[in-house]
């Protein structure tokens, strides 16, 4: 934009030499000042994206909190294509860290614990609502998947937040108990929100009554009227450094391995592992059936025969 001095007019609009050394000046305080402008406004609007940001996560894990979990999960839910659950949990053995680690150990351990629980579930709705308890929506991978899904979700997430921690020089570990809800197509968020957390309480108080603390989850079902409780194995907290029961043995999906429990031993497969604990396919006891836990890799051992329930391609090749 050219600015011109009213004493141009008298020269039809043409500024003399005089003219254009005394707006020159003016000119560039002008545009210095449009310049500072656009600063201030493009700094108003990434404090407006920050502020917007903030309000709808966490501060320290970067979770969606509970507002925002409260906005999204209601359309996630009336997705028809997909079948979701509502999952609430809360870590066990927390509150003694923070008290003898102090506070910044303890905000470590959730960043840690938030940085699993997204891992494992992968894109999801994952929110801390505050304190250590979180809620996720974890939606079934597949169209055609079994109804019961969610406990393989359920006992992966599990598994992936047992395992230690290296936190301010610390070796710490905690666990979760874990309520689950399927959702049904008819079910409000404050409803299905409602169950999954008296689910938690019922699977926290089993927890503090059995010693299994943190492996054991509860899954309401469609009534609400009843939950079932699951007892995978505890996973055990090792020392620091390598066991003297020899190396680590580390397990991938589709291994075969026996599971050494109850005095028995059954043929199973790995679906999922970390390096102290494994989700784990078995026989179950006296049966064909299958059941699915979370054990600990101790109680393992690499399978070379071939079970015809479990491996039907295996079997089919002999």
């Amino acid at each position: 934009m050219r600015i011109l001095d009213p004493a141009a007019a008298d020269t039809g609009g043409v500024a003399s030499d005089d003219t254009q050394l005394r707006t020159e000046p003016e000119t560039a305080r002008l545009q210095a000042r449009i310049d500072q402008l656009a600063a201030h406004v493009q700094q108003m609007e990434q404090e407006r994206a920050s502020l917007q940001w903030m309000a709808g996560h966490d501060d320290l894990t970067g979770l969606a909190n509970r507002r925002l979990f409260h906005t999204l999960a209601p359309d996630l839910l009336r997705d028809d294509d997909y079948s979701s659950a509502v999952l609430i949990l809360d870590l066990n053995g927390f509150k003694p860290i923070n008290d003898t680690y102090g506070h910044d150990a303890g905000d470590e351990v959730l960043c840690v614990v938030a940085r699993r629980i997204v891992a494992c579930l992968g894109d999801p709705l994952v929110a801390r609502f505050g304190g250590d308890e979180f809620a996720a929506l974890p939606r079934a991978p597949r169209t055609d998947v079994p109804q019961t899904w969610w406990h393989e979700v359920a006992g992966s997430l599990s598994a992936a937040i047992a395992p230690p921690m290296n936190v301010l020089g610390h070796t710490l570990s905690v666990t979760a108990s874990i309520g689950v809800v399927p959702a049904g197509r008819s079910c409000e968020l404050p409803d299905l929100l409602r169950r999954a957390d008296q689910a938690m309480f019922s699977a926290k108080r089993h927890a503090n009554t059995t010693g299994k603390a943190g492996i054991t989850w509860v899954v309401a079902t469609e009534t609400g009227d009843h939950t079932e409780t699951y007892e995978p194995a505890a996973v055990p907290v090792p020392p620091p450094g390598p066991t003297a029961s020899g190396p680590t043995v580390v397990y991938r999906p589709g291994d075969p391995v026996w599971v050494h429990r109850s005095g028995t031993r059954r043929a199973g497969v790995v679906e999922g592992a970390c390096e102290w604990a494994a989700l784990v396919r078995y026989r179950a006891q006296g049966g064909a059936g299958t059941m699915v836990d979370t054990i600990p890799t101790n109680w393992l051992t690499v399978r070379a025969e071939a079970d015809p329930y479990l491996d039907p391609k295996s079997s089919a090749s002999m």
